[in-house]
């Protein structure tokens, strides 16, 4: 049996192609990851003139956290207002593209102010460092973009 090509026969196998394409980036679609950047969106968003305030503040010290990477890790370099004060928070580890990934550890510095992370910690790619710390009975926020390059 011998089809006849003809511009009857183009258009169904045009249109086919078309629905297969479509079930083929429908499928695709469905096994796309999408991590919310926070579960608890609605709260934090009430909170919000308070996190511009934490930022005003840190953004008020003499000089901005600074991030680098070397062979031994990541080095973190807070500003000299810090030095001797009584502060405690965290630095939340961000990675916009995996939820998996984010991590928390604690401030906490040598006298250099220095302080260092295991680059084992990180996979390749960008992350967002969120500080949160109190210092003399104020809170401050800070935040700062990287890229591990490991």
């Amino acid at each position: 049996m011998k089809i006849k090509f003809d511009w009857g026969t183009g258009i169904t196998i045009f249109i086919a192609l078309f629905l297969l394409a479509n079930v083929f980036v429908i499928y695709k679609s469905f096994q796309q990851k999408n991590d919310l950047v926070t579960e608890e969106y609605y709260p934090q968003g009430l909170e919000y003139q308070k996190q511009i305030d934490r930022f005003a503040k840190a953004n008020a010290l003499s000089s901005p956290i600074s991030i680098s990477e070397d062979q031994q890790g990541l080095v973190i370099t807070y500003p000299g207002e810090l030095k001797g004060k009584d502060i405690s928070g965290e630095v939340v580890f961000f990675r916009p593209s995996d939820e998996n990934a984010d991590f928390y550890d604690r401030i906490r510095f040598d006298t250099s102010m220095i302080q260092r992370v295991p680059i084992e910690k990180f996979i390749k790619g960008k992350y967002v460092a969120k500080f949160f710390w109190k210092m003399d009975g104020k809170e401050y926020a800070n935040e700062n973009t990287f890229r591990v390059n490991k």
